[in-house]
């Protein structure tokens, strides 16, 4: 499921200015695709303002992400990739992954296969190394 959902929802990038650039950049895909208005991407940099990094699951992934009622028009997931990482609070992060939940149970099994996908260091190092959009959806 999640390898379908990011093959058109992966974008590579060099560098960005801030953490909040990564997370509207890493959204765009998901207002394209009409999965989410694009204030959702606003509610999640104010819940970060509010409530600090909690997106940060590891040394190099961010999954951001608010309520299905802050602007999900449909489940989705989105990936920036960086080559150089961004600061999200003490962390560098390479990979920022967006969730959109449209309610509070549909997710789950995409929170399943991204934490089997997270826990993977091997395939996290590949990712972070890989060049193409290609080679991302092939590594996952």
């Amino acid at each position: 499921m999640i390898k379908e959902m990011l093959k058109k929802n992966i974008i590579l990038a060099s560098e960005v200015k801030d953490w909040k650039e990564a997370i509207k950049i890493a959204g765009v895909p998901l207002i394209k695709g009409g999965n989410i208005e694009s204030y959702y991407l606003d509610k999640i940099i104010e819940k970060v303002e509010k409530l600090g990094f909690y997106v940060v699951l590891s040394k190099d992934i961010a999954m951001p992400h608010a309520r299905p009622e802050e602007g999900v028009k449909k489940i989705g997931v989105s990936m920036l990739k960086l080559e150089k990482g961004v600061d999200f609070g003490e962390e560098n992060i390479k990979i920022v992954v967006v969730l959109a939940a449209d309610n509070d149970s549909s997710h789950m099994s995409i929170i399943s296969e991204l934490a089997t996908l997270f826990s993977n260091e091997e395939k996290i190092e590949k990712i972070k190394n890989a060049k193409s959009i290609a080679e991302i959806i092939e590594i996952i």
